[in-house]
């Protein structure tokens, strides 16, 4: 294992510099979100549960499994989603027990206008791109998104961060 003192070999140098533009993509995104102007207004979360509702209806535990949330989390922005009228629960006719999150009438026309505005604000990023750079990039990244939810995935913190071995001297 390298130490501070030691110099960095050429393999390590290269995963920490992928580290910090981890980071840097990670705050970028969420610069990108803040400056979208949904009409109404919504936060990232909201939007995220809204669209994959407006895409598949779903009980509060597949929303969960799906997007990597805590049950109550997800329960609470359905909450919000509701108190807006941005989402509706109804019976799952397989259980009757539970509930299916549905966006609502007015739930639909804010995703539909919303997608439109987040559609455009990527076509605007991604102008300069050629289309087999923006092909290839997709492809990288849901590479590595599969790769991160494959080994960190699921809603259990327990299961979020494995144990890495050391190096061995």
């Amino acid at each position: 294992m390298a130490t501070q003192a030691d110099p960095l070999s050429g393999s390590d140098a290269e995963l920490i510099a992928l580290g910090k533009q981890f980071g840097v993509f990670h705050r970028s995104v969420h610069m990108f979100y803040q400056r979208l102007r949904f009409d109404p207004p919504l936060e990232r979360a909201a939007y995220t549960l809204l669209v994959r509702v407006a895409d598949r209806p779903a009980r509060l535990s597949v929303l969960a499994e799906d997007m990597a949330l805590d049950l109550s989390t997800v329960s609470r922005q359905v909450a919000a989603l509701e108190a807006a009228g941005l989402a509706t629960r109804t019976p799952d006719p397989t259980d009757r027990r539970a509930s299916v999150i549905a966006p609502t009438p007015l739930g639909q026309e804010v995703f539909t206008r919303n997608r439109a505005i987040w559609v455009n604000a990527m076509r605007e990023l991604l102008a300069d791109w050629t289309p087999d750079e923006a092909t290839e990039f997709k492809r990288l990244l849901t590479r590595l998104n599969e790769t991160i939810n494959a080994r960190y995935g699921g809603t259990d913190p327990a299961d979020r961060c494995p144990r890495v071995e050391e190096e061995k001297p």
